[in-house]
């Protein structure tokens, strides 16, 4: 019992030291926390967002988190000041002293860095995407780690003790000291800004400039040969050759039933591009890589696709009539309802055992075939010649049969729903079983 009411005198006390102490930490953090955190985080600085502090002297400061966005800091002297993941998005840093300033991490997003002195200061990992290096001083300073894409860097001045990724520094090194025919074969150039850079002859051969700015850019007899050149910046001023600028229209600009019959797209990066309903009849797309585009419907009859790479690829509804399959990559193609007569393939051409066989069933023929079980759904088919095949049981869900010759065909529990039977000849075939629910089915003969 003793031990019970000792602990209910503690908690007695314990309860009026809090009632008696609550009043008093309330006055603490009316009277002193608040008005505290109030100018700490709402005065400038802190909070200088869009402020003018032109030839403001903040040299030394912690200006640690400050919001410093938009601001005004042209001629300012922040020499040696702490700029810790502090906010100067936008900010007009032109000919500002950031001398041994620590900006690590700091976010200098599109900022204007024209003529600063960043002699020794501290960059790593600072996000200066779309800043102007313009003429800034760099030399001593660290920039491992920072995200230069779109960062200007003409005429910035670098020299062999400033610290710098191998990409930027070559990207400095094209935009500074631009030479013809320079050697940049894969290359990583996503993102740089290469504005007015001489290209002119270089071997861009599989570089990456997914990204890259090239507006005014000679990149006259260029080597862009799987060169990546999605989302690329390009305008009048920029030089380059008719089939490299074909190859960036059909990444950068989105359109269906585009007319590329006959056009040189050898070699050409074309991973994920938009080709839907265009017209490739004829065109040359040898050793070109495709991965992923989507050419639904399009026309690529008479097409060179040697050695090219179409991997998971859709030509669904598409035409590839006398195509060049030869040693071609179909890995996860989708072939669905695909005009394969006459194309040419390989034992080098990498294409599924069922497409293989809808192909050699449009070009060989069937007739007397044992394709019992076979898998069949949304194969081209028509005018395959088919008589007396066994397709029991088969799956030939929305093919095109129409045309197709099934005369004496087993087709006793196939699955022909939604299949086009159109002008098929199905004499003496047997439809025992099979499901024909949606099927397109020959027109009664008068």
């Amino acid at each position: 019992m003793k031990d019970k009411s000792d602990w209910a005198e503690r908690g007695l006390i314990i309860l009026l030291i809090v009632l008696f102490l609550t009043p008093i930490l309330i006055s603490v953090i009316a009277f002193e926390v608040v008005p505290y955190a109030r100018h700490k985080f709402t005065s400038c600085p802190p909070s200088c967002k869009e402020a003018d502090m032109h030839g403001a002297d903040l040299a030394g400061n912690d200006l640690t988190m400050a919001n410093l966005n938009g601001a005004n800091l042209q001629g300012a002297n922040l020499q040696g000041a702490n700029l810790y993941f502090t906010q100067l998005k936008d900010a007009n840093l032109q000919g500002a002293n950031l001398q041994e300033a620590r900006l690590r991490a700091a976010f200098l997003l599109g900022a204007d860095l024209r003529q600063a002195d960043l002699r020794q200061a501290d960059l790593q990992g600072t996000r200066l995407r779309g800043a102007n290096l313009f003429e800034a001083d760099l030399r001593e300073a660290d920039l491992e780690h920072a995200e230069l894409e779109g960062a200007n860097l003409y005429k910035a001045i670098l020299d062999e003790t400033t610290k710098i990724s191998p990409k930027w520094r070559q990207v400095w090194e094209i935009v500074n000291h631009g030479e013809e025919g320079r050697q940049l074969a894969g290359s990583d150039l996503r993102g740089a800004n290469l504005r007015g850079a001489n290209l002119r002859n270089a071997d861009l051969n599989h570089a990456n400039l997914r990204g890259a700015d090239l507006t005014g850019t000679d990149l006259v007899g260029a080597d862009l040969r799987g060169a990546d050149l999605h989302e690329v910046l390009l305008d009048g001023t920029t030089h380059i050759d008719p089939k490299w600028h074909v190859v960036w229209q059909v990444l950068t600009q989105a359109m269906d039933d585009r007319d590329l019959a006959g056009a040189d797209l050898a070699s050409a990066y074309l991973n994920e591009a938009y080709l839907r309903r265009a017209n490739l009849a004829g065109a040359d797309l040898s050793a070109a890589t495709l991965f992923a585009a989507d050419l639904r419907k399009a026309n690529l009859a008479g097409a060179n696709l040697r050695q090219a790479d179409l991997t998971e690829a859709s030509l669904r509804g598409g035409n590839l009539q006398d195509a060049d399959l030869s040693g071609t990559n179909l890995k996860g193609i989708d072939l669905s309802w695909v005009n394969l007569h006459q194309a040419v393939l390989d034992e080098q051409t990498v294409i599924s055992d069922e497409w293989r066989l809808v192909w050699d069933l449009v070009n060989r023929g069937g007739a007397g075939q044992d394709l019992n079980h076979a898998i069949l759904g949304w194969a081209y088919l028509a005018e395959a010649d088919l008589r007396g095949a066994i397709l029991e049981r088969a799956n030939l869900e929305n093919a095109s049969l129409a045309g197709a010759n099934l005369e004496g065909a087993n087709l006793s529990g196939a699955n022909l729903r939604g299949a086009n039977l159109r002008e098929a000849d199905l004499k003496g075939a047997n439809l025992a079983g099979a499901d024909l629910e949606g099927a397109l089915l020959p027109r009664p003969t008068k």
